[in-house]
């Protein structure tokens, strides 16, 4: 098949399992696409509600105070509202209106009367489609990672995108933990901005598009090393994330569209369950992509108590398809983080590795809401006609006869649902073929995506959100730094009981409503109400005084005389205030010959790693190689101790103990003596 016929035969599975969140208020803020039409170009919003009464919606473009549409919806009666096509500087900018701060872009859908609605984007190409639901005012807040999955191969279309609206003027926006190398569009520039940190202010309803550009030149920076930047800001926003297009098969030009709203990192979780697509078994379209909020962050698959992966702040994971429960469509995965992360799964339409598509994926709980209640015409994609299916994730407590779904045929027959490996709590079911309007009623907490493809067209989204999960955002209060600081739950909400976690370890005796931290760390808090119990957002607690630590570890414990050893070193600031001028220093002992090195922040002039400044809670790394070699050739081995010290502006408290040393043990290799026509050839294994 020529590389035309392939593209011309994609099929995209835009799987949103985005959080669709009944809300008064919605934003959506542009994004950029790596191409007009590339990857969408028809375009609506489809407007749905569970409420009976008809009641109003305005649609507000930018900063504008007067509406550009209004729309009276009840739960017999939807609505859609029809964009203009590709590029049309509202959903999606083009070049000129990139990297710039825009007053006329971007939407905002709100009922005056307070009453509660969904809002789901929808696109498609020739080739492409996305889905995009809006979070509603649970998408608001100060603190995000960049979220999507590598962008592999190289076509002109193909781009990576952040989107952000402010809610109040004046908004002092920060996005900073980017890969050094990342270029972001200015206009005609594709690098019009090359610095390591940029910030924005904008006023409420003011929008700013980032796109890194993949094009026809692809760089490891552009294809992953913007997922898991940071965005924080000083007042609510709202962003919009994603891909348009993306690839999957390295060296090749094949696309999709993925794109979607993630919320906030104080409302992600620690507990996800994952339902496959329809892609192959080779696992390159068939995953979940996690991205790390805090450091350490170990992550368990199926009920494993082994992780398979620990990943710092900023840092992601992809775990292998293999730990699904099968390779056909409807399959499962459980996944368990010891600290809050975001979930993307980039899943398939077909078994074709170009029919990706992208979800973000909500933690599961059992205060889910039991009712899902519409998918407006789930077969519509912006004017064409799809297949139409629904995930379910259910409680196992849920008799299968208690859940209800109907299209605009009636009741529908529910399949025999999938277990989960790793949890009792919980059941999924896959139903295909599903016409119209379409609703799930349960007994039991549920979360209900759905998704249809037609030919090279697909999209999904996600109807399940946070409607009924309580506020549990933490605080600091006394000192804010230790020691002094006392953690508690800033709404003042009360529970029936509270268990505190450190470091995602149970804390012996602290159940009470209010925490008095002892030592940095990340702690948050697990609420009991009836038979249901809730994590709380993490929230990381310093020292008030600078406190540097320093870890020292080797694999290479055991080396022979003339090989390499490599040793890894991290280094942490627990200190709540930034240190400066901070430089480690790596002497090596004699026996230990320096090779290389790689540092994640800095630069390394052996024996000199100069970090610069560190902020609270930042973590970085460096991984040193050296040759070893015997200064003793009369013993069989010697063991050497490789120390690293730092030094700053301020002075390091040392409340934390470091681990600054690793020893290595070097054996000696004895010459081995052949006699060969009875000269003497000494052979000396010596690298």
């Amino acid at each position: 098949m020529t590389l035309k016929k392939i593209v011309a035969s994609l099929m995209l599975f835009i799987g949103f399992i985005s959080y669709g969140q009944l809300s008064d208020l919605h934003y959506l803020p542009p994004l950029k696409q790596g191409q007009n039409n590339g990857a969408i170009q028809q375009q609506a919003v489809y407007l749905s509600t569970p409420e009976t009464t008809t009641f109003t919606v305005n649609v507000y473009q930018g900063t504008n105070a007067t509406p550009v549409a209004t729309f009276n919806i009840s739960n017999t009666s939807s609505a859609v509202y029809n964009l203009a096509n590709g590029d049309n500087n509202v959903t999606l900018v083009n070049n000129t209106n990139t990297g710039v701060v825009l007053t006329n872009s971007g939407l905002r859908f709100e009922a005056p009367g307070g009453n509660n609605f969904y809002v789901n984007y929808r696109g498609r190409s020739n080739s492409q489609a996305a889905s995009l639901t809006s979070k509603g005012r649970v998408a608001m807040g100060t603190s995000f990672k960049w979220g999507g999955v590598p962008n592999l191969g190289s076509h002109v279309s193909k781009s990576n995108t952040l989107g952000i609206m402010a809610t109040e003027d004046n908004t002092t926006i920060d996005i900073f933990g980017y890969d050094p190398d990342c270029e972001f569009r200015v206009g005609s520039n594709r690098a019009g901005i090359t610095a390591d940190t940029y910030q924005i202010v904008l006023d409420a309803n003011e929008s700013f598009v980032f796109e890194t550009y993949i094009g026809t030149s692809p760089t490891p920076a552009h294809e992953d090393g913007w997922i898991g930047a940071s965005i924080v800001s000083d007042k609510d926003i709202v962003i919009s994330n994603g891909s348009l297009n993306y690839g999957r098969q390295a060296g090749a030009s094949n696309r999709d569209a993925g794109i979607d709203q993630p919320v906030p990192e104080n409302s992600l979780g620690k507990e996800y369950v994952f339902v496959r697509g329809n892609g192959g078994s080779s696992g390159q379209t068939e995953f979940p992509l996690l991205i790390g909020t805090q450091n350490n962050t170990e992550i368990f698959v199926n009920g494993s108590a082994t992780p398979i992966a620990t990943i710092n702040n900023g840092e992601y994971f992809e775990i292998p398809s293999s730990n699904y429960s099968s390779n056909s469509v409807g399959a499962n995965m459980y996944v368990q983080t010891s600290k809050d992360v975001y979930a993307y799964q980039c899943m398939a339409g077909s078994s074709q590795v170009y029919t990706q598509g992208l979800n973000f994926v909500a933690p599961i709980n059992c205060l889910l809401p039991d009712t899902m209640d519409n998918i407006p015409d789930i077969r519509d994609a912006a004017g064409i006609t799809v297949s139409g299916g629904v995930t379910i994730i259910a409680s196992t407590a849920t008799p299968d006869s208690n859940i209800i779904v109907t299209d605009s045929g009636g009741t529908v027959s529910l399949p025999a649902s999938n277990t989960v490996a790793g949890t009792s709590d919980w059941k999924t079911f896959y139903i295909a073929n599903l016409n119209g309007d379409v609703s799930v009623q349960s007994s039991g907490p549920i979360a209900v995506g759905f998704f249809g493809f037609n030919g090279a067209r697909g999209l999904a989204g996600y109807y399940s959100g946070f409607d009924t999960v309580p506020n549990v955002d933490l605080q600091i209060t006394g000192t804010n730094c230790l020691p002094g600081a006392t953690l508690g739950i800033a709404s003042g909400e009360t529970f029936d009981a509270y268990q505190w976690y450190g470091d995602g370890t149970l804390i012996p005796g602290a159940t009470s409503a209010t925490y008095n931290a002892p030592t940095a760390g990340d702690y948050f808090l697990r609420v009991t109400r009836g038979p249901c119990s809730y994590d709380s957002n993490n929230i990381q607690v310093y020292y008030c005084n600078p406190d540097i630590v320093l870890n020292k570890s080797t694999t290479d414990l055991v080396v022979n005389d003339g090989e390499l050893v490599s040793f890894d070193i991290t280094v942490e600031s627990f200190g709540i205030d930034p240190v400066t001028n901070l430089q480690v220093t790596d002497l090596l002992p004699t026996g230990l010959d320096f090779v290389s090195a790689t540092v994640s922040k800095g630069s390394f002039s052996h024996p000199n790693w100069t970090i610069g400044t560190m902020t609270q809670g930042e973590l970085v790394s460096m991984t040193l190689t050296a040759r070893a070699w015997m200064t003793n050739i009369y013993l069989s081995s010697m063991t050497y101790t490789n120390t690293v010290t730092n030094s700053q502006d301020q002075t390091d408290s040392n409340i934390t103990t470091d681990s600054p040393s690793a020893d290595v043990q070097v054996n000696l290799l004895r010459p081995n003596t052949v006699i060969t026509n009875s000269r003497i050839t000494v052979r000396v294994n010596r690298h």
